[in-house]
């Protein structure tokens, strides 16, 4: 095709030569005989003149007029080779522009030319007419009109007319399109496309919790359900297929296949899920495939990953991915709520996510919310251990001005330890480099976390907490492994290291103590949201070193922090008979700590179903610390207030209002809140 379209600027290119050289040789065609002539018969007529005139004016006379006689030849001469030269150009282009429309009238190229002005077609081939001529002799414009319309935009594409494809190019100098037929050309492209080798793996979503709860003969039923559900599968689709677990399966096929479970929407996936409850079997299944041009074991590379990620979304879904840098993965399935449960499997595979994570970086910081807890301390501490034991370079990063005594203590007993990993703020921004990652522990929220600044130089972001996603969600979060129903951040960090299960580096004593410390401030002392997951992980922390006399001492309220939490209980005023709401004078200023403590301390006396903290902090903002046992959803009415947390403890932080109008927001929202859940109590008791 384009050597065609290179014959045919080589034709032109040389006619326009040829005619430039005729044009050079009409210019210098005069001889020199014929100059030679005219001087001789000048002489003789200036001879003549001078035998008879003489020297006198007739002399001149006669010698001026010869002299005009010469240049007017010569003018006239003149003309007459600028007239032949124009009639020559004439020809020339002519023949030209004839032999050209002759060869784009008979070559089996389609030649169309648009206007400059108003993009009309000027001109077409017959060879273009016959392309675009349908079956009853009519000229498609419209297609036409399409096809263009895809050029501009594409000057080399492919088009379908018919039967036949098309490769069209646009030579935009001179408004003209080309179609040359590239039928075998294009179906050996697709060819190659689609024979690409595809490698998928299959994994079956909660299958360790189920076995750990069945006996051996149902376990027996559920694998050959599994096994026969993927191997009807495989037939289907005339894949080959292998397990290599009870719940895992490697797929082997070409791209026509995986085209086909696209174009379906993995619809396999509904299917499973579906026979499944009918057999009363909370099971579903999670997908990873993989496709490109050679190197197998980098198909099979990507396939992993993206089963990963599937699993890490929820479960229930598939996602495909090309072997290919560039390209992003495409998600199917997912649209289920309760395939994302906090399993085994799940932790297993977000552990694996995370550490390939962190294995292509070269630092990673780990930072904790505003004003550290001893969870978000626990947590950073855990993490920094699990990316140790894959890379040297981890650092907990924390902030000396925003620390409560608890806080205080506990990294000033780490540093006697030796914990080199532990960095100020103040330094740690500056070893940030473009490669480092930044995970954030007990926090989703941008404005929550230690420093905006700080956040704001990282690419790359992993979130691991035990809070609801909010709107105010990292966009650049590359993974994130947010778990509601886990006590604490510090449960879920405590459990990826119990998968990692890393003999490199151990959790000493005082790290082991931090992360029960954490789990035992969010779960008020194993006596609110705690779960049997809650009790392995604090067993495998007491097998780790974890000490109650430790806890007690970086735990322990000092006096001054006992005496302001007593003066925020006693300006406590019972709004409901179940609700007490405390608020501190507009002049004083609490630890947000003592703030936390006073709601907790409040909530355990008798009858009291939620109680509400409103002060101002250290900070200046007004800060409220809210708990309930498990009537009131004091995370809906934080979130009303601008904060958020969990159904039983929740906080918000508000600026530029005063305590007392806080606390108006906060009673009128209490009231409708209460009023509203009452009536949903009453509807379900009568239903």
């Amino acid at each position: 095709m384009l050597c065609l379209l290179g014959e045919i600027r080589f034709f032109l290119g040389f006619m326009v030569k040829w005619r430039n050289k005729r044009s050079m040789m009409k210019k210098f065609r005069f001889a020199p005989i014929h100059l030679a002539m005219a001087g001789l018969i000048s002489f003789i007529i200036l001879a003549i003149c001078l035998r008879l005139f003489g020297d006198s004016l007739a002399m001149l006379a006669a010698l001026m007029l010869v002299l005009a006689l010469l240049i007017v030849l010569f003018i006239q001469q003149q003309r007459v080779s600028e007239l032949d030269e124009i009639e020559q150009i004439h020809y020339v282009n002519h023949q030209a522009e004839g032999s050209l429309a002759s060869l784009l009238d008979k070559m089996p190229v389609g030649v169309i030319k648009i206007s400059e002005d108003n993009g009309d077609v000027e001109w077409f081939n017959p060879y273009a007419e016959l392309i675009f001529t349908t079956e009853d002799g009519d000229f498609d414009a419209d297609m036409l009109k399409n096809i263009m319309k895809a050029a501009y935009s594409d000057s080399g594409h492919y088009a379908t007319v018919g039967d036949k494809k098309y490769s069209v190019y646009l030579d935009r100098a001179s408004s003209v399109f080309y179609f040359f037929d590239a039928s075998n050309e294009y179906e050996a492209t697709v060819g190659l496309v689609t024979t690409r080798p595809v490698i998928g793996i299959i994994s079956v979503d909660n299958y360790d919790d189920l076995e750990d709860v069945v006996s051996d003969t149902d376990i027996s039923h559920i694998n050959s359900f599994v096994a026969n559900f993927v191997a009807e599968f495989s037939e289907q689709f005339h894949m080959f297929y292998r397990r290599v677990g009870m719940d895992r399966f490697y797929l082997f096929t070409d791209y026509t296949v995986l085209e086909q479970l696209m174009e379906n929407k993995f619809s396999i996936i509904d299917q499973f899920r579906t026979e499944a409850k009918n057999r009363e079997l909370s099971l579903t299944l999670s997908m990873g495939f993989s496709y490109g041009d050679g190197n197998h074991d980098e198909i099979g590379r990507v396939a992993l990953l993206n089963l990963n990620l599937a699993e890490v979304r929820g479960g229930d879904q598939a996602v495909v991915k090309e072997n290919n840098d560039n390209m992003n993965p495409i998600f199917f399935g997912g649209g289920t709520a309760s395939a994302v449960k906090r399993t085994r499997t799940r932790t297993r595979a977000m552990m694996t996510a995370i550490s390939d994570k962190i294995k292509s970086v070269d630092q990673v910081f780990i930072v904790g919310h505003k004003n550290l807890d001893m969870d978000a301390l626990g947590s950073s501490l855990g993490m920094q251990l699990f990316a140790s034991n894959i890379i040297e370079k981890a650092y907990v990063v924390y902030d000396p001005s925003q620390m409560a005594s608890d806080i205080e203590r506990s990294i000033t007993k780490l540093k006697q330890e030796g914990a080199d990993y532990l960095v100020p703020l103040s330094e740690a921004v500056n070893m940030v480099t473009n490669r480092s990652l930044l995970i954030m522990v007990d926090h989703s929220k941008i404005s929550l976390t230690l420093s905006k600044d700080f956040f704001d130089q990282f690419s790359q972001i992993i979130v691991v907490d035990h809070h609801r996603r909010d709107e105010d969600f990292p966009e650049n979060a590359v993974i994130a492994y947010i778990e509601s129903g886990a006590s604490s951040a510090s449960e879920l960090v405590t459990e990826l290291i119990q998968f990692q299960n890393s003999k490199k580096n151990r959790l000493s004593k005082m790290q082991a103590s931090i992360l029960m410390a954490g789990i035992m401030l969010d779960t008020k002392g194993f006596s609110s949201r705690v779960t049997s997951r809650t009790f392995d992980v604090a067993s495998y922390l007491r097998t780790r070193g974890s000490d109650s006399v430790v806890i007690q001492d970086i735990s322990a309220t000092n006096f001054e922090e006992y005496r302001a939490i007593n003066e925020l209980i006693l300006n406590g005023k019972k709004i409901l008979p179940n609700v007490i709401v405390a608020a501190g004078p507009e002049e004083n200023t609490y630890d947000t700590v003592v703030i936390s403590k006073a709601a907790d301390t409040m909530l355990s006396m008798s009858g009291i179903e939620a109680t509400f903290v409103v002060s101002k902090n250290t900070k200046g903002y007004v800060s409220i610390s809210a708990r309930s046992r498990s009537k009131i959803n004091v995370q809906r009415i934080m979130e009303k207030l601008g904060g958020g947390g969990h159904f039983n403890l929740a906080a918000a932080q508000i600026e530029g209002r005063t305590v007392s109008e806080v606390l108006q927001s906060l009673n009128q929202e209490i009231m409708d809140q209460v009023i509203k859940e009452e009536v949903i109590i009453d509807e379900e008791k009568k239903g």
